[in-house]
């Protein structure tokens, strides 16, 4: 990555003296920048622009070069990364259309590309993207015009639309937030985002990352790589929509969408899920500020109005504010000019004049370990005689900020001009309005409480391995397992199961049910039986062998109208267990994280309640603990107001196991527990039904 951001020697190719030829772009904004090294341009006739030659071949360019920026047709694009090959030259951008994005036609010229990067050792950025940008160096290879011009800083971007990001990058000219890299992925044919992360994450001009992404094939590369950030990093992700066809097919699949895998994945990880451009915006405006540590807010407001806002948007994102001390409470009320403040937090200055008061709060503030975050709402009233003033006053709240590592925010009132000043004297990006404000700070807390990155661990061994893969020997692919099949995995991982059995006739199943003891539940099992319940194919309370071989028959004919002609089917005899709380336990494979395990309130209302949480896989007793305190269900068994605590070791050791089931056979698409009884005040747990599907 540092030969595509740092190159000495430039060629751009696909140049001509045309006033609408697209790859003058690429060498306006060379140019503007004031790009440190050498441009060469390349077309196919002779001639100039911009006061540069254009050479009519690549092997005529006086000198070699270290990068070409490609735009031209794409037909014609595989020979020149061949040509390219041929000089040695190794890092190429491809900023042409009309390739995958487009047709079949455009996957074959792809493939042509691929395999000339394979024979030469090449890279490539692209293509159908807006190519680079490193202004420590002034290098700049968009097409497009970049209007208004970014100002130098330390934000990078990685993007996978060049609109969404020249969008972002305008927003940030605007409101004083510096780029340093971009970096447009275009199609992925070969540099995608987990590789540019990497390299960003370690780059010292580098403050901050902003992802959007409209694909993601590898999270768990991702993930992998997030786990070195030491820096923030902004994931914005708007294809996130349920996108496959069998989503309904079981309540796993139902519950774990893939905005809620992404959810999750950002929750154990260093990323910071930003879910608009405006988002990402606001919580970038703390770039460069130290992290909000804690919950505790000082607010001061020449505004009363404003203040009244800001504590309610405080409440809304979980922020407090702590009561004033003493002495700065009197300080406040001695130099009130009508005596009509009375000193909370937050601070209502709108009586106080004198700007001094303003930075004896700012400094008490920055003295005091119980406040982590000042938030001031800046504004001179009279702005022709206060300006001056005021000014000077926030440059000092500025630098006592900066001297206390304390983290300010500051929002503008009413004399919006004072904003300018702001951002291009002092270099502080301000807010408009309090509730962006809050929301950055709250972004900030959020990725400070969640110290060392607890990244993806190595997937723990599964001893039972061995009869698992037993058990699943000759399954149908793609399919669900009958139940009884199900459950026998389930049974072989070491978790608790109701007692069972398999039966095929009615006078089998009445003698099981005796074995087991009365009552017991009637259980329809066939592969393409999903849900039981719905289809009457589940029969409880039945009390004696008279009545479970009713049920029995009852069942035949539930077979005989709901099952596909010929499926063959079996009736589970289960032991009917009373009591306890019921609750889900699951795991998916998800096409770009991989292996999810779930967890939730259980029963037949399991999707009505959605209180479900997420975690990729793997998992260990720890941090199924902490997926099982994300739910409701899972704080009320924790013991929530004085209720004696239910199962939580065992549904800890459950989940883990999940976990190593679904790492260990990657063939297992979903497996679905639900209802598990749990038994306040009682250790163990009792899965009472099992879904297992196999992928395609």
């Amino acid at each position: 990555m540092q030969k595509f951001f740092y190159p000495r020697r430039v060629a751009v190719v696909g140049v001509s003296e045309d006033p609408a030829n697209l790859a003058q772009g690429i060498v306006a904004n060379l140019l503007h920048f004031k790009y440190q090294g050498k441009i060469f341009l390349v077309g196919r006739r002779p001639g100039a622009t911009y006061g540069l030659p254009i050479f009519s071949r690549l092997s005529d360019l006086p000198e070699p070069v270290d990068l070409a920026a490609i735009l031209a047709p794409a037909r014609v694009v595989p020979a020149l990364v061949r040509e390219c090959g041929e000089l040695g030259i190794s890092r190429v951008v491809v900023e042409s259309a009309g390739f995958s994005e487009l047709d079949d036609a455009g996957r074959g010229l792809e493939e042509e590309i691929r395999a000339a990067l394979t024979h030469y050792g090449m890279r490539l950025v692209g293509p159908n993207g807006l190519g680079l940008v490193n202004l420590e160096i002034g290098l700049a290879l968009p097409f497009a015009q970049m209007q208004p011009f970014p100002r130098p800083g330390r934000i990078s971007i990685i993007a996978q639309s060049g609109g969404v990001a020249t969008h972002v990058l305008a927003w940030m000219s605007k409101e004083g937030l510096g780029l340093n890299k971009f970096f447009s992925l275009g199609n992925k044919l070969d540099v995608a985002e987990n590789e540019v992360l990497e390299y960003l994450l370690e780059d010292p001009g580098t403050g901050a990352i902003y992802v959007y992404l409209e694909g993601l094939q590898d999270g768990r590369g991702l993930l992998a790589v997030a786990d070195k950030a030491t820096k923030p990093v902004y994931l914005h992700m708007a294809n996130v929509g349920p996108e496959t066809a069998t989503i309904a097919q079981s309540h796993t699949a139902s519950l774990t969408t893939d905005e809620r895998v992404l959810e999750a994945a950002c929750r154990q990880s260093r990323l910071i899920r930003v879910k608009t451009q405006s988002e990402f915006l606001n919580a970038a405006r703390l770039v460069g500020q130290p992290p909000v540590r804690g919950n505790r807010v000082v607010v001061f407001s020449r505004s009363g109005g404003e203040a009244v806002v800001t504590a309610d948007a405080c409440r809304r994102f979980g922020f407090t504010l702590p009561p004033l001390s003493e002495t700065l409470v009197q300080d406040i009320t001695a130099r009130s000019r009508a005596g009509v403040i009375h000193p909370t937090n937050p601070i209502d200055l709108g009586d106080i004049f004198d700007f001094n008061v303003y930075l004896d709060i700012m400094a008490s503030a920055c003295r005091d370990p119980e406040v982590d975050a000042v938030l001031f709402h800046y504004g001179p009233i009279m702005a022709d005689i206060e300006q001056e003033a005021a000014r000077e006053m926030a440059r000092r709240m500025v630098e006592l900020a900066r001297e206390a590592q304390k983290p300010l925010a500051i929002t503008v009132l009413c004399t919006l001009n004072e904003a300018d000043y702001l951002r291009d004297d002092l270099g502080i990006p301000v807010f408009h309005f309090p509730e962006e404000a809050v929301q950055a700070l709250a972004v900030s807390r959020d990725l400070a409480a969640r110290g060392e990155s607890r990244g993806l661990a190595e997937p723990p061994p599964l001893p039972e391995a061995a009869t698992v893969a037993e058990t699943l020997t000759g399954s149908k692919p793609g399919g669900f397992l009958p139940l009884a099949q199900a459950l026998t995995v389930i049974g072989a991982l070491g978790l608790d199961l109701a007692p069972w059995a398999a039966t095929a006739t009615p006078e089998a199943a009445a003698a099981a049910a005796g074995r087991l003891g009365f009552p017991v539940v009637l259980k329809l099992s066939a592969p393409s039986l999903v849900h039981k319940t719905e289809a009457g194919g589940v029969i409880l309370n039945l009390p004696d062998a008279a009545a479970v071989q009713d049920a029995f028959n009852r069942l035949a004919q539930v077979a005989l109208s709901h099952l596909p002609p010929q499926e063959a089917w079996q009736v589970v005899v289960m032991s009917q267990v009373a009591g306890g709380q019921e609750v889900l336990l699951g795991a998916r494979r998800d096409d770009s994280f991989g292996p999810v395990v779930a967890f939730g309130a259980g029963g037949v209302d399991t999707e009505i309640l959605d209180d479900v949480a997420l975690r990729v896989a793997p998992l260990n007793p720890a941090q199924a603990r902490d997926l099982m305190a994300e739910t409701r269900i899972g704080r009320i068994l924790a013991g929530a107001r004085g209720r004696p605590p239910a199962g939580l070791d065992s549904l800890s050791r459950a989940l883990t196991a999940l976990s190593q089931l679904m790492l260990h056979f990657p063939y297992l698409r979903e497996v679905d527990l639900n209802p598990v009884r749990v038994f306040p005040g009682k250790p163990g747990i009792l899965a009472l039904d099992a879904r297992i599907r196999l992928d395609d």
